[in-house]
């Protein structure tokens, strides 16, 4: 039964061969396209563990024989070019030694940039292990961003398809290693082990910053074991992206990558995704962005030069701290991302940190050791936590030390430290008070040691502190403050402007009644209606039903009210009011984190139309 099972998975009944062996097809594979010097972009196939770069996509699992979804997709889009990534992912070593997963992503960025891939836009098609290596190409490409084609291959990726990716780690892996009888596994292997922390930490990286990168999602997960067993459950499979819903497939692991038709599910669903994420900018857009600095839709950005300024004059300074507040989706991260761009010009060290997985709450200690192992592996640096971490000393004084007399003692440059939405730990009490101390003696640094002025925070929230905290230990009322609210109407003007459309002062009005200038809604909006031609009035009829673009961030905010009764009950308040009205204070503040309403002096009232429509219904 363990022999079929290897059988299933890694297409042949295992035959210990030489480590020697000469390795299958490795490197960037041409399939259809790729020598048209005019096509329009370029699709990218990534297998997975013990995967090939053709038998892993055919339906027969056949290497010389062009009857499969690649070369489908050649023929349906002659346009673009379709290559496929081949690499060795062993997963036994009598198979062959495998790289790490660091090491192959700087082997992949190198295969994209020696074929000049970083010119046109990009899709990647990724199986299993094949999508954690695009994840950490990406990761990698952020990194060393100085390189000009690294630049470019996170400019020109629209999209990426994950095909049961374990996001997670894969209960497989715990499988395997069980399977010592056998044979010994490969660094592939451990690396995919079930919630091992790497895993998680480069999954929050993706979830982080896949908005700023604006790169498209499609997920699709396999619901048949293999024997009993299923390689990657939906949970690992999903990445928990805002807005993107898993697909169920009729498949299992290895057959989800090999359609046997275009009818597919499959393949139907990535053809359609490919046809999205390239579609072709309208003739009249690319006339009125040929003036405009952001030379194409995904570059669009509204600037705030007074808040951006005071920013990137104050993060230069010694001991800088800087709190950007504001409620969910109003552009905390883009202006975090903004003014990490503008350090690295200085040659600064940058980290962002968005990583507060519930796991790492059990106690101060695990916490903190997460903490430092996050700062280690962002910036390139071994985890060295067991040599630094005394017992003797509290979890405070570790970490301090560990910042002081390694990570920062290791780079040659200040490091700006980014912590985003950092309100996530407020629920836990003690680790909220004792973090918050630590950061604010970061800041001040009482001894004036000269590595510890090296650092630079930057902290981003939604919503206030509601544990207690000492006045003299807080991070949250020294720095300097930044508040990003709602886009004003001659900022959504520009924003209506970049996307091409020539709308009426009146038409604008009606926009911002749907979304009172909120940059989520605004974007959203205006993205829909420039891809699928829509009228105004057709998007404000669609905005507040289960058809609109909103529809998965509204059931998420939905969710949350159901799940806080005091909060369920002053948001029915406020959305039954055509007035400001007075609501309690905290209810308040939350409702304003979330966005939902505005102030009026003292008083509140609903956002905008979006929220009164959509919430009047579910919330009655």
């Amino acid at each position: 039964m363990v022999f079929n099972f290897f059988k299933e998975l890694f297409g042949k009944t295992p035959q210990p061969e030489p480590i020697s062996a000469p390795t299958e097809k490795t490197g960037l594979i041409k399939i259809s396209g790729c020598d048209n010097p005019k096509r329009k972009g370029n699709i990218i196939f990534v297998h997975g563990l013990g995967g090939d770069a053709r038998k892993t996509w055919h339906p027969e699992e056949l290497d010389n024989d062009d009857n499969f979804w690649p070369m489908w997709l050649g023929k349906e889009r002659p346009d673009l070019g379709i290559w496929s990534f081949g690499y060795n992912a062993a997963p036994f070593e009598w198979k062959g030694q495998t790289m790490p997963l660091f090491d192959r992503a700087s082997n992949l960025l190198k295969y994209l940039a020696v074929n000049d891939i970083g010119e046109r836009p990009i899709i990647f098609i990724t199986h299993s292990m094949g999508g954690l290596l695009v994840k950490e190409m990406l990761r990698n490409a952020q990194t060393f961003n100085k390189k000009t084609n690294n630049k470019k291959v996170i400019e020109q990726t629209k999209g990426i398809v994950f095909l049961s990716t374990p996001h997670t780690g894969s209960h497989l892996a715990n499988l395997v290693t069980n399977i010592g009888t056998f044979t010994r596994n490969t660094i592939s292997v451990e690396e995919l082990k079930s919630h091992i922390p790497q895993l998680r930490q480069l999954n929050e990286w993706y979830r982080q910053n896949v908005d700023v990168m604006e790169i498209a999602t499609e997920v699709y997960y396999e619901t048949k074991p293999i024997f009993t067993i299923l390689v990657v459950d939906p949970d690992s499979a999903n990445p928990n992206i805002q807005d993107v819903q898993p697909t169920a497939t009729d498949d299992d692991h290895i057959s989800i990558t090999k359609p046997k038709s275009p009818n597919n599910l499959v393949y139907k669903g990535v053809s359609r995704f490919i046809k999205e994420q390239l579609s072709i900018i309208p003739q009249e857009i690319k006339n009125n962005l040929q003036n405009i600095s952001a030379p194409i839709l995904s570059n669009i950005y509204i600037a705030r030069p007074e808040i951006e300024d005071k920013c990137f004059q104050s993060i230069l300074q010694p001991k800088a701290l800087i709190r950007i507040k504001s409620p969910h989706k109003m552009g905390k991260t883009h202006l975090m991302s903004r003014i990490f761009d503008h350090v690295k010009q200085k040659g600064y060290k940058t980290v962002s940190i968005n990583l507060w997985s519930k796991e790492y709450f059990a106690d101060l200690n695990t916490f903190l050791q997460s903490f430092c192992t996050i700062l280690s592996l962002e910036l390139g640096l071994k985890e060295k936590i067991d040599e630094f971490w005394n017992k003797r000393l509290s979890s405070q004084t570790n970490c301090t030390n560990y910042l002081k007399k390694y990570l920062l003692s290791n780079i040659d440059s200040p490091l700006v430290l980014g912590l985003d939405n950092i309100d996530e730990i407020f629920p836990y009490t003690e680790i909220t008070q004792q973090f918050s101390a630590l950061l604010r003696a970061w800041n001040e640094n009482p001894n004036n040691e000269e590595s510890l002025q090296n650092l630079r925070l930057i902290i981003s929230y939604s919503q206030d502190v509601y544990v207690s905290l000492n006045v003299n230990q807080s991070p949250f009322n020294v720095g300097i403050p930044v508040e990003i609210g709602e886009f004003n109407n001659t900022q959504t003007k520009e924003l209506v402007k970049q996307y091409g459309l020539n709308w009426s002062d009146t038409e604008i009005n009606q926009l911002r009644a749907m979304s009172d200038g909120h940059p989520y809604l605004l974007t959203t909006a205006l993205d829909k209606i420039t891809k699928n031609n829509l009228t105004l009035e057709q998007f404000i009829k669609i905005a507040p039903t289960d058809e609109s673009p909103y529809r998965s961030f509204l059931t998420d905010i939905l969710q949350q009210l159901e799940n806080d009764s005091l909060l369920k009950t002053a948001m029915q308040q406020v959305i039954k009011s055509d007035v400001s009205i007075q609501i309690d204070s905290t209810q308040a503040f939350k409702l304003r984190s979330l966005g939902l309403i505005e102030f009026q002096g003292n008083k509140v009232q609903c956002l905008c139309n979006l929220y009164r429509l959509y919430f009047q219904e579910r919330l009655s």
